[in-house]
C-alpha cells in the first residue's frame, strides 16, 4: 500500500511539474517576395533565415516560450503582394514605395485598391530613375535638355511620374524639350546608340543590363542629377529617396551617380500583432551583419536609411517599439 501511495505521489508530482513547464509554441507567417530572380525574393528568404536564428525553447537555443518561422514564396510582384496583405493571405510582403503611397493615400488607380490599414516596417533596396544619354553629348545639366529629343514616358507609368516631378521642380512644361517622346516600354541600347533619342529616362533596377549594353556598344552613360532639383522632388514626396549609383556599376561611370527613385518597403497589415512585427524586426537587426552577407546588394543597406527614407505608410507599432528601444528614433 505504501508503495502504491509512493508511486501515486511521484506521478502527481511529475504531472504538476510537467504542466508547470513553459509551453513551446511556434508561429508561422508568410512574406510575399517577388519573382525568383528578383532581389525581393532574396530579401524575403534572408529575413526568414534571420527569424529562424531567434533563441527559443522550441529550438533549444533560449528561454523564449514562443518561436517564429516563415516562408517566402515567389510571387508576381508588388501589386500582387499588396492585394495579398490586404486580404490577409500574407502577413508581410515587399512592395514599391510609390505603390504603397498610392494605396495608403487612396489615390485613384486602375491597379491599386485603397488600403488605409497598410503599415510599413522598413525600406530596403532601391529602384532608380536613370537618365541615359549618348557619347559626346552636350547634355550635362537640366538646362542642356532644352530643345532635345527626350523620352519622358507614357502618362500613368512610373517613368512618366518621375519625369513629371522633375518638370514641375524645374518650373517648365513639355514644350521645354524639342520633342517629348511619350512612349511606353523598356530602354534598349538602340534608343541611344542609333541616335533616335538624345536622352532616355526610365525607372529601373541597378544595374540595368540594357544600360550596360549601350555603354559597351556606343559609350552611352547615365547622367548625374545633382543639378536637376531632385532635392525639391524628394522634399515634395514621401516615396522618393536620393539614390547613389556606385562608380563602376556601368562601364562609363567612373564616379558615383546621384539620382532618385523608389525603395522597396516591407509592409504588413495593421491587424498583424505588435509582438509578431517586433520579433521580425528584432530578428533582422540583431543579426544584421549575417543578413548583409546573404547578398552583395544587402551590404550597402544602412539601418538609419532603412527606418527613415522612402517609408510610404505609417510604421507599424511593433516596428516603432523596437526602434525606440534601440534609440534609433
Amino acid at each position: 500500500m505504501k508503495q502504491i501511495l509512493k508511486n501515486s505521489t511521484l506521478f502527481l508530482l511529475l504531472t504538476i511539474f510537467a504542466f508547470s513547464l513553459p509551453a513551446k509554441s511556434v508561429e508561422f507567417f508568410t512574406i510575399g517576395s517577388g519573382a525568383s530572380s528578383d532581389i525581393n525574393f532574396e530579401l524575403s528568404s534572408a529575413i526568414c533565415k534571420m527569424v529562424a536564428k531567434q533563441p527559443s525553447l522550441e529550438s533549444d537555443t533560449g528561454t523564449s516560450e514562443k518561436s517564429y518561422r516563415c516562408t517566402a514564396p515567389a510571387t508576381s510582384g508588388s501589386l500582387f503582394n499588396l492585394a495579398q496583405v490586404q486580404s490577409g493571405n500574407f502577413q508581410f510582403a515587399f512592395a514599391r514605395s510609390d505603390e504603397v503611397h498610392t494605396a495608403y493615400n487612396e489615390i485613384k488607380s486602375e491597379q491599386i485598391k485603397p488600403f488605409k490599414e497598410i503599415r510599413s516596417i522598413f525600406s530596403t533596396t532601391p529602384t532608380a530613375f536613370q537618365l541615359i544619354t549618348k557619347k559626346n553629348s552636350d547634355i550635362k545639366d537640366w538646362k542642356s535638355l532644352k530643345g532635345k529629343i527626350v523620352r519622358i514616358g507614357k502618362e500613368g507609368t512610373s517613368d512618366r511620374q518621375a519625369f513629371d516631378y522633375l518638370i514641375e521642380a524645374n518650373r517648365v512644361n513639355k514644350s521645354f524639350f524639342g520633342s517629348a517622346i511619350e512612349t511606353n516600354g523598356s530602354f534598349t541600347s538602340e534608343d541611344i546608340c542609333k541616335k533616335k533619342i538624345d536622352a532616355f529616362g526610365f525607372v529601373g533596377t541597378i544595374p540595368e543590363a540594357n544600360i550596360e549594353k549601350a555603354a559597351s556598344e556606343c559609350g552611352a552613360y547615365v547622367l548625374d542629377l545633382t543639378t536637376f532639383n531632385i532635392d525639391k522632388v524628394i522634399k515634395n514626396t514621401s516615396f522618393y529617396s536620393k539614390i547613389s549609383i556606385p562608380k563602376g556599376t556601368y562601364k562609363n561611370n567612373d564616379k558615383n551617380i546621384v539620382t532618385f527613385g523608389f525603395v522597396n518597403n516591407l509592409i504588413t497589415h495593421e491587424n498583424v500583432s505588435e509582438e509578431t512585427v517586433y520579433n521580425l524586426v528584432k530578428s533582422v537587426f540583431e543579426n544584421f551583419s549575417d543578413f548583409q552577407k546573404e547578398n552583395e546588394a544587402f551590404a550597402k543597406l544602412n539601418i538609419q536609411q532603412m527606418i527613415k527614407q522612402g517609408i510610404a505608410a505609417p510604421l507599424h507599432p511593433g516596428a516603432i517599439k523596437y526602434y525606440k528601444e534601440k534609440r534609433w528614433m
